[in-house]
């Protein structure tokens, strides 16, 4: 803090002193910055009393171009703060603390994934006027500014969050990266896993991407060639993008493998391979760089098994009579659907063989397999009371 028998800019009465007095458009302000940090990016207050600075004190006069030579940034055409909010009396706080820790914060946390709005500036001087009067800030206070424009509710949310209870923040952060590294670790993934864990951590914390979204972004990083299959590492966010390539090991190909497997064969091909030993030597393959030799292999498996759909897909085709199915077995309708299990799943797909793909022939199959099933026999019953004759259906 100043010395107190130094005479300030403004009367002794404030703790906070500023740089400089300046004039612009008939409004004085108290000029606070800090050259080391920000760059001599200069905070304003508006002094709303003329008694608030120190006898003899003259102002400079600028204009909004004198403003920008002076400062290298553009009038905003608004204080920051009035004068009269800075603090007074007993807060004893050194002005070099409080500017070099707020400061500090805004640059290293700007480099964290997910808080890159710390570098807008008018974000910092609404924080750091806030800093001087104590005054807790709320969404309200950043509507103006760049950074609030292109976030997220969830996004705002958070920046309150992280100044009104940054313990409760560090504490989802520590609590993000450990179960992220952990889940990491597990997949035997061999890279830059600290680092990485670190990232996502605070992109899940900063609303940033969805807790649900991490094992897909996992997926994607751990194998390469499997990013590369579904369209690139544009389907990263920015800050995960660095990461393509940096991860090796024995997943390398897996995910590629799997959702060759899923998409040609089904998820019951896939299990079953995984059961026998076969869906590595079909990742190590993958891993090699034999991506066409595998699909052909599938797609000669697929034609062999369902030849009424050569040369198509599993997850092209199989959908509709899976959700036809599901109809009948659990008897719902429209848009309700149940999700298959596998043992039915695997049943189904049989009797799409046996039906040779034709729809009636199919209905059938289900109907006579799933005869216990509560959509079946409900059908069946209905079906039998729409044939009883109106006289013998009352009551006697």
């Amino acid at each position: 803090m100043e010395d107190d028998n130094k005479q300030g800019l403004l009367t002794n009465q404030f703790v906070f002193q500023p740089e400089e007095l300046i004039e612009i458009e008939g409004v004085t302000y108290a000029v606070y910055y800090d050259i080391e940090e920000l760059g001599n990016f200069p905070i304003l207050a508006k002094v709303d009393s003329p008694t608030f600075i120190t006898v003899g004190v003259v102002p400079e006069k600028l204009d909004s171009v004198t403003f920008a030579d002076k400062y290298g940034y553009v009038f905003r055409g608004h204080e920051d703060l009035l004068v009269s909010e800075i603090l007074t009396g007993d807060e004893e706080k050194e002005y070099r603390g409080v500017f070099d820790t707020i400061e500090n914060k805004f640059e290293t946390q700007a480099k964290e994934n997910g808080m890159k709005w710390l570098l807008d500036r008018d974000v910092q001087a609404a924080f750091l006027a806030a800093s001087l009067t104590g005054t807790p800030i709320s969404t309200d206070d950043l509507s103006g500014t760049e950074w609030y424009e292109n976030s997220t509710e969830e996004q705002r949310n958070f920046m309150i969050k992280y100044y009104s209870d940054p313990d409760a923040v560090t504490k989802d952060i520590k609590t993000n990266i450990a179960n992220i590294k952990e889940g990491i670790i597990s997949r035997n993934m061999t890279g830059p896993v600290n680092e990485l864990a670190r990232v996502l951590a605070y992109a899940v914390t900063t609303n940033e991407i969805g807790a649900d979204e991490v094992d897909t972004y996992l997926d994607y990083i751990d194998d390469a060639a499997y990013l590369d299959l579904l369209g690139g590492k544009e389907l990263l966010p920015e800050s995960l993008q660095g990461f393509v390539g940096q991860f090796s090991g024995v997943n390398t190909g897996q995910s590629t493998a799997k959702s060759l497997i899923i998409d040609t064969l089904g998820a019951g091909a896939y299990e079953a391979m995984v059961s026998s030993g076969s869906f590595n030597k079909i990742a190590a393959r993958v891993r090699a760089g034999d991506v066409k030799g595998v699909e052909n292999e599938l797609q000669m498996q697929h034609d062999a098994l369902y030849p009424m759909f050569k040369g198509s897909q599993y997850s092209t085709w199989n959908g509709y009579y899976s959700n036809r199915a599901s109809k009948l077995i659990n008897g719902t309708t429209g848009g309700e659907l149940v999700k298959l299990t596998q043992s039915q799943q695997d049943t189904i797909d049989d009797l799409i063989v046996k039906a040779k793909g034709d729809y009636m022939e199919f209905d059938k199959q289900v109907r006579s397999s799933f005869i216990d099933s509560p959509g079946v026999k409900n059908a069946f019953l209905d079906d039998l009371a729409s044939r009883v004759p109106q006289a013998f259906s009352g009551v006697f």
